[in-house]
């Protein structure tokens, strides 16, 4: 990824616009971002990651604390970044959230952040990627550029506060760290699926385990050892029984056939007996029998003849009806004659009011007529009013013109001479800011000193610390080595005196070869503490003294230098403050905040200023309107008087033609519409009235002609009920019936003819079939005697009693044995599966312990894969080191082996001292030599990470911390260092105010700070 263009605006301490050509410093660049504390360099990364992301390099800053605070209200916060990567150019713009001026009156509203990306073609022309939405730029920027936000100030911007955090950080937090960059989180998926596997396998084991022990618990066995004892038994015992069953069954089956042969014997003879009964029960009934044949003659007879009786009952219920009508009918007529001379006066009244109509035409026209009138009367009314309501807002609105200039004029006075104040209290800004410039210069450097000299007394007191604790160790030392040499001593003595215990007289001694013994060695007192093993302890003890010793040395020696470097820089800032060396800093920063003050207070004039002509020449233009206005006005109101003057007399001139009481069109369209309201309503009652007479006179006609058919239908029914009175006394007359009461008394039989038919025919029917059932069984019983039925059913009971016991044990031991064959077989199977979980649980367990860290070295699978890229970025950082500590120092990854085993290895650095031939902690590093190391690991994992991810492009690199804590020739070597890297074609730069680098960098970004607002300059001198 290489840079080209950075727009800041309103940002960080940028209050203006800024702009910086990265193309102006070459191709692939080593400059330096330089510039005074405080004045914005580490904005300028803060830009680049926010331009890129949405976010700073300080995670704890979000929108509302980027924008710059000496900003214009109305230039809005915003940056835009050109840059390239694998061929391809892009452009992406980006606003966060923030407060801007309204469109609309003088408040604020919020801006929404924004974020626009372009892709650059060729020809100059632009390719939208993403419009405005902030998520969808931020993932499309991280499939550019191959990197997430956490990645990039990683690999890419090493931001206060993070360079050393991957040197000194905890394994776990390393691993965090690697994990993020590499993209290792698969191997901790892995670690988790085999992990969940193991446990669901381990589950599946002990579930076959307990179901095996639940079965053999259901049948009551230990082992299956017991088990198949038990089947063997069960299955001699259900043959046994079986075979039982069989033979009772056979005797049971021989009973039975003999008691159903028995049973339907007695059945017969007990058939004949119920048959005989029926027949008997039913010939008792015959009389009833006899009585249905003659109720159904009789009920045939007075059917034949019947429907002439009803016609005659019929007719004589017509004239019954017929006489009940007419009373009403009559009744009904006179009312009806009564209704007719009723409407007849009402519509004699209707025509007499009705003969008003003409006259309320003729006032309904009148009225009409004054409807134009009314129209014209209304404009003119309204003219007269508007004219007269414009000639009193002319001659108000002039007076209030004429007050206005008034003020106006005594306010642009009193304007002018406060700008004229104003503008005489800045004539003396530029010398307090001079004097405020050399007296900060003064203070910084006073209290550089006062912070030095302070340093000196701490440090001279901790040289007699370290002093204190030389002499000691050094007296330490001197003790251990003579305690360790008389040791020895005492030691060697004691052996020849031990050799001198087996000299004999005459014989050769094996050290000098005499055979003469004149003083042989005796043992020492202290015999005892003259061991080998005391004497290893003691030069253990006396080497660990030497250490102590040296370590004291050169822990003095160095504060001793610390002392040297502090006095030198006191000496000469002493030299550059002469007289001013002992004054107090305090006097000065109260002086530096009075100049302050009056700056501010000149900064608050000079603010005030452009608000105050601008307010004067706005007073001036408005003095300008209201006067042309006042002199139109003054020429307009004698024709406004002229107008109106004309427009009252036109309305008193029409009010003349026109009522008073219909000047009003509501009062005149309500009068027209009383008038036309009462002639509908004459037109509604005369009509009315003639539909009433109309109605009335067919009511009345309808009742006479009801009541004459009612009359002629009355005496018709009376002739035909006497002719069919005779025609039925014949037909009695001529009928098996005595008398008209007879026939009555036997219609009532017609309608049970049906039923008493079907109780003749079902008397004969079943007669007949009882008697032929009765002759047929007698027949079949001939010669055969009723069986002893009870003894053979006792006996039957008997042997089914057995045969059910039998059975019932056969069932039972049947069941026992199928139940333990289940089993059996369940087990079998549960065995098999079982074996076959605790295959896979061999395989996969082992594998899941090894891969969640559970063996002898407690790594897990994705630390031992990030320890192997860790392996290849220490590889690259230890050459890079090497060279930068003069042959020192290499990074090294602590040996998980070699590590307690309560501790979670894999990912611990260490130093590799060559001076020392020791591996010790990097915590023990110092300042300088902390940064030297991190400096390397940061470059190395930025090579590694661009090897490993192909489509990472890692072309810039940005470094913002550590340099003032380098020497001169570390700095100096650190310096090469990154010219190697750039020679490889990187383009890195340097945040720093080491003056070294800024004279040995020609390239350089110089960021100046203001009041108003940091500023950025682009150096370039190749």
């Amino acid at each position: 990824m290489k840079l080209h263009y950075l727009d800041i605006q309103a940002f960080g301490p940028f209050a203006k616009h800024e702009h910086i050509d990265f193309s102006k410093l070459g191709d692939n660049p080593l400059f330096l971002i330089d510039g005074p504390t405080g004045a914005g360099k580490s904005s300028i990364l803060h830009a680049i990651c926010y331009a890129l992301y949405g976010e700073t390099t300080d995670e704890a800053r979000k929108d509302v604390a980027v924008r710059c605070d000496n900003a214009k209200s109305d230039l809005l916060t915003e940056l835009s970044l050109e840059f390239s990567i694998r061929g391809q150019h892009y452009r992406i713009t980006r606003m966060p959230t923030q407060m801007r001026q309204a469109k609309r009156g003088d408040g604020f509203t919020e801006q929404k952040a924004q974020a626009h990306l372009r892709k650059v073609l060729s020809d100059g022309s632009e390719e939208t990627l993403v419009t405005k939405k902030v998520s969808a730029a931020k993932d499309e920027i991280h499939n550019i550029v191959g990197l997430s936000a956490e990645q990039f100030r990683q690999v890419m911007v090493l931001p206060q506060g993070k360079f050393r955090e991957l040197l000194l950080a905890k394994s776990d937090e390393r691993q965090v760290i690697l994990s993020t960059l590499f993209q290792t989180e698969i191997f901790k998926r892995i670690e988790l699926s085999l992990k969940e596997k193991a446990a669901e396998i381990s589950r599946e084991y002990n579930k076959f385990k307990e179901q095996i022990n639940d079965a053999l618990h259901e049948v009551f066995s230990d082992d299956k050892e017991q088990l198949a004892i038990a089947i063997t038994a069960a299955d001699t015992v259900q043959s046994k029984l079986k075979q039982q069953k069989l033979d009772a069954d056979k005797n049971k089956d021989v009973l039975s056939q003999q008691l159903k042969t028995a049973q339907q014997l007695t059945q017969a003879f007990s058939q004949k007996q119920q048959l005989q009964n029926q027949l008997n029960e039913h010939l008792a009934k015959e009389d009833n029998y006899q009585q249905a044949i003659i109720h159904a003659k009789l009920a045939e007879q007075a059917k034949d003849i019947s429907p002439k009786w009803q016609v005659l009952e019929q007719v004589k219920q017509d004239s019954l009806a017929n006489s009940k009508q007419l009373p009403s009918a009559v009744n009904n007529s006179e009312q009806a004659s009564q209704n007719v001379a009723s409407n007849e006066q009402k519509l004699v009244d209707v025509n007499q009011q009705y003969i008003q109509r003409d006259n309320l035409l003729a006032q309904v026209n009148t009225l009409n007529g004054y409807t134009p009138i009314l129209a014209e009367f209304a404009k003119l009314k309204d003219s007269a009013k508007v004219s007269e309501t414009a000639l009193l807002q002319a001659q108000t609105k002039r007076q209030g013109n004429i007050n206005n200039l008034n003020e106006l004029n005594d306010r642009s006075n009193k304007g002018q001479l406060y700008i004229d104040d104003l503008q005489q209290q800045l004539t003396a800004r530029p010398q307090l800011l001079m004097q405020q410039q050399q007296l900060q210069q003064q203070h910084l450097a006073l209290k550089q000193f006062e912070g030095l000299t302070l340093k000196l007394n701490q440090q001279q007191h901790i040289i007699k610390q370290l002093d204190k604790q030389q002499k000691n160790s050094e007296q330490h030392y001197n003790q251990a080595l003579t305690s360790a040499n008389h040791l020895e001593m005492l030691w060697h003595t004691n052996q020849a005196a031990i050799l001198a215990k087996t000299l004999k007289v005459e014989q050769a001694c094996p050290v000098c070869g005499s055979i003469e013994h004149p003083q042989p060695a005796i043992l020492a007192s202290d015999v005892e503490h003259a061991s080998k093993e005391n004497v290893d302890a003691a030069r253990d003890v006396q080497s660990q003294s030497l250490m102590l010793k040296n370590q004291a040395d050169k822990a003095l020696a160095q504060a001793q230098e610390v002392l040297k470097q502090q006095s030198a820089q006191q000496q000469e800032l002493h030299q550059q403050l002469g007289e001013l060396a002992t004054n107090n800093s305090d006097n000065l920063h109260q002086q530096l905040q009075l100049f302050a003050k009056n700056i501010n207070d000149l900064n608050s004039v000079e603010a005030a200023l452009p608000a105050a002509l601008d307010k004067l020449q706005r007073m001036q233009k408005e003095f300008s309107l209201l006067e042309s206005d006042t002199n139109e006005l003054t020429t307009n109101i004698p024709l406004l008087s002229s107008d109106n003057a004309h427009a009252q007399a036109n309305y008193t001139n029409a009010a003349q033609l026109l009522p008073e009481q219909y000047r009003d069109l509501n009062a005149l369209n309500s009068a027209i519409s009383v008038s036309q309201t009462q002639i509908t309503k004459l037109d509604t009652d005369l009509q009315n009235a003639q539909i009433a007479m109309q109605q009335a006179l067919t009511a009345q006609s309808n009742c006479q002609a009801k009541l004459e058919q009612l009359q002629i239908i009355g005496q018709q029914l009376t002739t035909r009920t006497q002719q069919l009175e005779q025609d039925w006394q014949q037909v009695l007359a001529a009928s098996e019936f005595t008398c008209h009461d007879d026939f009555i008394q036997a219609c009532a039989y017609i309608s049970t003819l049906a039923s008493l038919k079907q109780t003749i025919t079902d008397f004969e029917q079943l007669r007949n079939d009882l008697s032929s059932k009765l002759a047929l069984i007698s027949e079949q019983l001939t010669d055969k005697q009723p069986p002893e039925l009870s003894e053979l059913q006792a006996l039957y009971d008997q042997h089914q009693i057995v045969y059910m016991q039998v059975e019932q044990d056969w069932v039972q031991a049947q069941t026992q044995y199928s139940k333990l064959v289940d089993v059996n077989n369940k087990i079998t199977r549960l065995e098999t599966e079982q074996s076959d979980n605790k295959q896979q649980y061999e395989m996969i367990g082992t594998l899941s312990a090894a891969a969640v860290g559970k063996g002898r070295v407690r790594v897990s699978l994705e630390r031992f894969v990030l320890g192997d890229l860790l392996d290849s970025v220490l590889a690259i950082a230890s050459k890079r080191l090497y060279i930068m500590s003069k042959g020192q120092y290499q990074l090294v990854r602590q040996d998980e082996g070699e590590q307690k085993k309560n501790v979670t290895a894999g990912l611990d650095l260490a130093i590799d001292d060559a001076y020392t031939g020791k591996t010790r902690p990097v915590a023990t590093l110092s300042g300088g030599e902390s940064f030297l190391a991190s400096l390397a690991l940061a470059l190395a994992l930025s090579d590694v990470v661009q090897q490993r991810s192909g489509g990472i492009q890692l072309d810039t690199l940005f470094i913002d911390e550590g340099f003032g804590s380098l020497d001169q020739e570390s700095l100096q070597l650190a310096i090469e260092t990154l010219i190697d890297l750039q020679a490889s074609g990187r383009t890195i730069g340097i945040i720093s105010h080491v003056s070294e680098l800024k004279e040995q960098m020609a390239l350089r970004i110089d960021v100046q700070s203001s009041r108003d607002g940091s500023s950025i300059k682009v150096i370039a001198d190749h």
